[in-house]
């Protein structure tokens, strides 16, 4: 075993050995979550509390969808409903080709109403609530006991970022303005 992977371990170790108090906690949350830290501690308190995340509806998930999530940095989660989105568009045009326009109307509708506008809502706290978990015990593994330089890594790696969601609505726009077809008699 070298020397660093027996760091890592004892540092592991440490961590579990070594719990923080809820206001640390609270003061790590704090710095992951940035903007809305007033919402999203308590509610990350309260799943700590019950050892699950709740079901909590969430506004900007059911009216933004994708943006919301890469304005929060889950970049992965923005994949799965962009990719989820395609594949009911993909299987709804199959379904109309095979000449069932009707399921095809009812399976798009049944995901929109379904999936982004119930599921998606009610859960994007609890994601959001194991995303920065996970951010939160990769920053104790490598900082323990520094409780300012885990603030600091997590203010940096959680933060939410607008840029990333306007790069993508921009691009989304300049497409679609791309993809429009000529006005008649241009």
């Amino acid at each position: 075993m070298s020397a660093q992977s027996g760091l890592r371990k004892a540092a592991k170790i440490l961590v579990h050995f070594a719990p923080m108090n809820d206001s640390e906690k609270a003061s790590l949350y704090a710095a992951a979550v940035g903007t809305k830290a007033e919402f999203y501690v308590p509610y990350f308190q309260r799943a700590d509390e019950r050892g699950y995340a709740p079901k909590s509806w969430n506004w900007p998930a059911f009216f933004l969808d994708v943006f919301w999530f890469l304005y929060r940095r889950q970049f992965r989660w923005a994949a799965v409903v962009t990719l989820a989105a395609l594949l009911a568009s993909f299987l709804a045009g199959q379904i109309q080709v095979a000449g069932f326009p009707n399921l095809a109307l009812v399976l798009q509708i049944g995901f929109l109403i379904g999936f982004k506008c119930v599921y998606l809502p009610l859960n994007a706290n609890g994601f959001y609530y194991h995303w920065v978990q996970q951010r939160l015990e990769r920053v104790k593994e490598r900082t323990p006991q520094d409780r300012q330089r885990q603030a600091e890594a997590l203010a940096k790696a959680c933060r939410p970022n607008i840029h990333v969601p306007l790069m993508i609505f921009a691009l989304l726009l300049l497409l679609s303005l791309l993809a429009m077809p000529p006005a008649p008699g241009s």
